[in-house]
């Protein structure tokens, strides 16, 4: 790995340590096709991450019984989940579960528009990290059809904005989720700077930052829940954060795919991210 991806050579001393914060993004895919073979996959996949947090969408959720909250129980986390709608009488939303205590949340429905309304929102947790300090997550899920780039370029303002506003901590910003968009696009290129940034609110492709020149694709044709649509290869879930806080806390250092090694069937149509952050030694 270059020595590009450290702000400072504080950074790598710490990341060498071994104590790095490990986060997850990943579209689970709700209840459709052949969930009961997956669910234990998903189970299993989120396991062996040992992530520390994780932002999952299409996460779903009944009267008596929340995929959130079998995950979160089965990990002993806390966990956060926003509904976005409900589909033949089923929860679909997304959720962030959290080693970390949940100090606050809300759930923030996106401005609707009348003809292309998809019912989309975000989540934003506060997280208790060591010596007291705050770890801002967002979680989200923008509109997937693609001549909805409108609404998600107005989706991605309405996240900047907000994101412009929070309190100072630390630790980086994090925003993660699916944001059905190509990192070429316009919507993308509002998070990351390289077009007219909200509020002067610009965060980092953390994909980019650990695997440069790797496509990442997390929508792909390897995939037999993808190649059913006949789409291109695309990498359209992300994790972004701003800038590391004192001596690197928060960098990324590495980044991998998960959900995507198969025998015969894949966890979810997506992959999905695990990113490893610098922490604080004990």
């Amino acid at each position: 790995m270059s020595d590009k991806s450290f702000p400072d050579p504080d950074a790598k001393i710490i990341e060498e340590s071994g104590e790095t914060i490990k986060l997850v993004t990943w579209n689970l895919w709700w209840k459709f096709e052949s969930y009961k073979e997956r669910e234990n996959l998903i189970l299993t996949e989120l396991q062996e991450t040992a992530a520390d947090i994780m932002c999952l969408q299409e996460v779903w959720e009944e009267e008596d019984e929340s995929q959130a909250k079998i995950i979160a129980d089965i990990l002993g986390y806390q966990y956060v989940y926003g509904k976005s709608f409900e589909f033949d009488g089923v929860a679909f939303g997304n959720a962030i579960i959290s080693k970390y205590p949940i100090q606050n949340h809300q759930v923030i429905m996106f401005k609707a528009d009348p003809k292309k309304d998809e019912k989309k929102l975000f989540i934003h947790a506060e997280l208790l990290y060591k010596n007291s300090i705050t770890i801002n997550v967002i979680c989200t899920h923008l509109n997937y059809k693609y001549e909805h780039q409108p609404v998600r370029e107005s989706q991605v303002t309405e996240l900047m904005e907000y994101i412009s506003h929070l309190q100072k901590s630390k630790f980086p910003v994090l925003l993660c989720g699916d944001f059905n968009a190509d990192p070429e696009s316009d919507e993308i290129k509002m998070i990351t700077g390289h077009k007219k940034p909200i509020n002067e609110t610009v965060l980092r492709d953390v994909w980019n930052l650990t695997n440069i020149g790797e496509p990442g694709y997390t929508w792909s044709n390897e995939n037999k829940w993808a190649m059913k649509t006949l789409e291109y290869d695309r990498r359209i879930d992300y994790i972004f954060s701003s800038k590391a806080g004192p001596k690197g806390l928060g960098q990324p250092v590495k980044s991998c795919l998960i959900g995507n090694k198969s025998n015969d069937i894949y966890p979810s149509d997506h992959f999905g991210i695990l990113t490893h952050l610098v922490g604080i030694k004990d």
